[in-house]
C-alpha cells in the first residue's frame, strides 16, 4: 500500500510544472570566436561535477562537415577557456543523452525530424547554423532599402528551391537548417532523467524556452540567440551560449528552482 501511495505521489508530481520554474542567468565569460580558434560552435557539455564545460569549435568543410575541431575547457565559475588536445571521455557520455532523439525519461517520446523543398523568403533565415555562427535571429535581423550587392544575392536566395530540415517535438519547431545537414543538440539539450524537460531556442526570437514532456513551455525573458543548451546532470544549473554580435558570445550559466 505505501508503495502504491508512493508511486501516486511521484506521478502526480510529473512532469514538473514550468510555470513554478524560477532560472537565474549570470554570464560567466565573453568569448570571442575571432580569437578562438575555430569559426563555428558545435558543442557545450558539462563535467560530471559540474566544474567545468567542455566546448567544441570547428572549422568547416564546403559541405558543411567537419574540416578540424577545436576544443576548450571553462570553469563554470568563470574563468578564459583553456586550449586542450581532445575532449575528456565523459564528454560523449553526456552528448548521447543531452542530444538524443528521445527523451530520457520517456522512450516513446522523440523529436520528430522531417525535411521538405521549398521557396523561402530569405528574412526567414533558419536559426541553427546561423546562431552557430554568431549572428541574430531573424526577427532580430532587421532589413534596409536599396538594391545592394548583398540585398540583391539575398534576394535571388529567395527565388531557389532550398532544403529545409526540421525538428519538432509536441508540435514545436526546436531546430531547423537551410541546406545544412541537421545539427542534434545545437539548438535544443534534453534535462537529465527524471526531470522531463527540454531547453530549446525559440525559433524567430532564440529565446530560450523550457518544456516539459506534457508540452508545456515557459519562455525566459531577457533571453536571445541562444545556443547549445546544456543542463548539469543534477538539472540544477542550465548553460547556454547567447549571440551577442558578429562571432561574438557571452556563455551563460543559470540556476534552475523548481
Amino acid at each position: 500500500m505505501l508503495l502504491l501511495l508512493l508511486t501516486f505521489t511521484l506521478t502526480l508530481q510529473f512532469p514538473a510544472p514550468v510555470s513554478a520554474i524560477r532560472v537565474s542567468p549570470s554570464t560567466v565569460v565573453d568569448l570571442d570566436l575571432g580569437k578562438l580558434k575555430g569559426p563555428l560552435l558545435r558543442r557545450l557539455a558539462w563535467s560530471p561535477d559540474g566544474s567545468e564545460l567542455y566546448l567544441l569549435t570547428y572549422e568547416a568543410n564546403r559541405d558543411a562537415t567537419i574540416k578540424k575541431e577545436y576544443h576548450y575547457l571553462i570553469p563554470a565559475a568563470g574563468g578564459a577557456p583553456r586550449s586542450v588536445e581532445a575532449p575528456p571521455e565523459w564528454v560523449q557520455t553526456y552528448w548521447t543523452w543531452k542530444s538524443a532523439q528521445a527523451s530520457p525519461d520517456d522512450p516513446e517520446l522523440k523529436i520528430q525530424v522531417s525535411e521538405q523543398k521549398k521557396r523561402d523568403n530569405a528574412a526567414a533565415l533558419p536559426f541553427g547554423d546561423e546562431m552557430a555562427r554568431g549572428g541574430t535571429s531573424a526577427s532580430a535581423a532587421g532589413s534596409a532599402g536599396g538594391a545592394s550587392s548583398e540585398g540583391m544575392m539575398e534576394a535571388a536566395r529567395a527565388m531557389q528551391t532550398n532544403d529545409v530540415r526540421t525538428m519538432r517535438l509536441k508540435g514545436e519547431v526546436i531546430g531547423e537548417w537551410l541546406n545544412h545537414p541537421t545539427v542534434p543538440g545545437q539548438t535544443f539539450g534534453w534535462g537529465p532523467k527524471g526531470t522531463g524537460l527540454i531547453a530549446y531556442a525559440e525559433q524567430q526570437s532564440g529565446k530560450l524556452v523550457i518544456m516539459n514532456v506534457a508540452g508545456d513551455k515557459k519562455k525566459i525573458d531577457g533571453t536571445k540567440n541562444v545556443v547549445l543548451p546544456a543542463w548539469t546532470e543534477d538539472g540544477a544549473r542550465l548553460a547556454y551560449l547567447e549571440g551577442r554580435g558578429r562571432n561574438k558570445f557571452a556563455l551563460v550559466v543559470a540556476s534552475v528552482q523548481k
